[in-house]
């Protein structure tokens, strides 16, 4: 069984896919960015013999940028639901290249959003945040199913 991917591929994972999809390359950072704001977290099971929940989470300010990238559109005309659409959208894209790093045969699950940006106390569980310009997220990658 392949050991949770580490912080440097995790940041990798993702910049994959925000490359790819917005132009935007995220770093890993050695210091968390101050926690405080609004926080949202896309929750994504990836279940099966070895059950696995990706969470990537932004602050307002990164997700309201992102969204706008995402829907082509300015940041004032992004809302709470496309903000929730992108983060989604992100978080399953960046899932199932977690699933192809694991080698996992399992489908994926539908990713839930939640408030917060709480990393579960169980272990195994890898995280990093990652910063590109003035925009951060914050991912992380736990054994087992979504915590209540």
């Amino acid at each position: 069984m392949k050991p949770l991917p580490d912080a440097q591929t995790l940041a990798r994972l993702v910049s994959n896919v925000t490359s790819t999809m917005l132009g935007i390359s995220f770093k890993p950072v050695d210091a968390p960015p101050e926690m405080g704001g609004v926080w949202r977290t896309a929750l994504l099971p990836i279940p099966g013999a070895r059950p696995v929940v990706v969470g990537l989470a932004s602050e307002f300010q990164s997700s309201q940028r992102l969204s706008a990238a995402m829907f082509s559109c300015k940041e004032a005309d992004v809302d709470q639901p496309m903000r929730d659409d992108s983060l989604r959208e992100l978080a399953n894209m960046t899932a199932g290249l977690v699933k192809s790093a694991l080698g996992l045969d399992a489908l994926l699950g539908l990713p839930v959003i939640k408030d917060g940006a709480t990393v579960p106390q169980r272990k195994p569980v890898q995280s990093v945040f990652v910063r590109a310009e003035s925009l951060g997220l914050f991912l992380w990658v736990s054994e087992g199913a979504i915590p209540p």
